[in-house]
């Protein structure tokens, strides 16, 4: 089921993807600096909070931007689809991303 929901062994949590990722691979939203770009790996959660963050196109393979970090774990600003959102911290540390390395012209 290509797509669905994965519940992962260790947690009992459910995942974005049938497949869990590579060890390694993908690091929490919540770890990207202000500026840094990312693309969605996977989501962490129940059912609800799955849905919800895809609702909002948070989706694997989707360009995520941090826009702001609040500081002492406050809300944490970032674009999605040209569309700026905020999270709490807790809801972003539950989307993994695989952090781009833009290219510098110079």
């Amino acid at each position: 089921m290509k797509g669905g929901y994965f519940i992962h062994p260790k947690k009992g949590t459910h995942q974005s993807n049938s497949n869990p990722p590579a060890e390694g691979k993908a690091v929490p939203l919540v770890s990207l600096r202000e500026g840094e770009v990312g693309v969605v790996a996977y989501t962490v959660g129940g059912r609800g909070l799955v849905r919800r963050l895809a609702e909002m196109g948070l989706t694997p393979g989707v360009k995520v931007k941090v826009l702001r970090k609040g500081i002492f774990r406050g809300p944490f600003q970032i674009e999605v689809r040209g569309v700026a959102l905020a999270l709490g911290h807790g809801v972003a540390s539950r989307v993994f991303v695989k952090p781009l390395r833009l290219k510098h012209d110079g």
